[in-house]
């Protein structure tokens, strides 16, 4: 193993971690400011808030990892059945695809995060801004895999195997 593919490595593990952390961060937060507004007739300030920040955050990091792993819904199988011969384009067609959207993504989110940066929410006292950052490193990720795989269509398939391409048509 490389060392860029151990530093990837690790840094997906953190994103992992990050991602693990903010749910459990979520569970608390929520669950505490029920039990203190039905049973104590108060609540945490900002926690709403700093919920959705949270939860913006687990999914747009979340969607990365899932592309990362080819855990992301996609219709592909029914795609190369009807067009076994297809298969190779159909996957760089499908990665142009998902870089296409974000690169869309980044181009709307980055301006958005400059312009709400300076907006603070009243109760948690972060930043809009923030919200809009998740669109970006998520875009960034995403994009940084489809081009990956738009570079080195080997890496378009789940099988990493000397066989990839005919992997499916073995199996049947």
């Amino acid at each position: 193993m490389s060392m860029l593919t151990r530093i990837v490595s690790i840094g997906w593990r953190i994103i992992d971690a990050l991602i693990a952390l903010a749910l459990v961060v979520m569970i608390v937060l929520v669950f505490a400011n029920v039990v203190l507004r039905y049973g104590f007739s108060s609540g945490i300030l900002g926690s709403v808030e700093i919920s959705r920040l949270l939860f913006v955050w687990v999914i747009m990091l979340g969607a990365a990892t899932c592309l990362r792993n080819f855990e992301h819904l996609a219709l592909a199988d029914i795609a190369e059945a009807v067009f076994p011969k297809a298969r190779f384009w159909l996957r760089r067609f499908v990665n142009a695809v998902i870089l296409g959207c974000c690169i869309m993504l980044v181009l709307g989110a980055g301006p958005q995060v400059v312009a709400n940066w300076d907006n603070i929410s009243p109760m948690s006292g972060i930043p809009v801004g923030m919200f809009y950052l998740a669109g970006v490193i998520g875009g960034v990720l995403m994009a940084g895999i489809a081009l990956l795989r738009l570079i080195d269509p080997r890496n378009a398939a789940p099988d990493y195997g000397p066989d990839a391409e005919n992997a499916g048509e073995n199996a049947q």
